[in-house]
């Protein structure tokens, strides 16, 4: 079964994770890949908790890029949860062959600009795209999984590369 979903949001796990991509996915792993909240118990206790239909494993770029041949064959099926594309870009540099992400969740903050109702972004978030886009990864919007994805770059050309 494998990766069903590769997703960049910046609020890792939160309801619309759990309720609307678990539901729709039934995974039976969600890996968080976060060097920050790898770092803290407390952060990653917390997300562990926030998902109990499924076993949560928060990672570093580095162990989650060691792990990713392994999970395309492990039965059940798993979620990934990135917070922003420099992550993302930091994972596909260290191995790990994503083929698409999901954009969804990626907010407001100063310097951004909206590309989607609930997808923001800045001058670093398109060079991590482009540099995606240039290694062959598929960058969709998509904020739950009844909406239909949207490529990026239809969304801003600027990403292109």
């Amino acid at each position: 079964m494998s990766w069903l979903n590769h997703r960049v949001d910046d609020r890792l796990i939160h309801g619309q994770v759990v309720v609307a991509w678990g539901s729709a996915l039934r995974p039976a792993r969600l890996y968080v890949v976060d060097d920050q909240v790898a770092a803290s118990p407390w952060e990653r206790d917390l997300l562990v908790s926030a998902a109990p239909a499924a076993e949560v494993r928060v990672l570093t770029v580095a162990e989650a890029a060691a792990a990713w041949e392994a999970e395309r064959s492990a039965p059940g099926g798993a979620l990934l949860v990135l917070r922003d594309l420099r992550t993302a870009r930091a994972l596909v540099e260290s191995g790990a062959a994503v083929p698409v992400f999901t954009l969804g969740g990626l907010h407001y903050a100063p310097g951004k600009t909206k590309i989607a109702e609930y997808v923001y972004l800045d001058d670093d978030d398109r060079e991590d795209a482009r540099a995606l886009l240039r290694r062959g990864v598929k960058l969709e919007v998509q904020d739950v999984p009844a909406t239909r994805p949207q490529g990026l770059t239809a969304l801003d050309p600027t990403v292109a590369p």
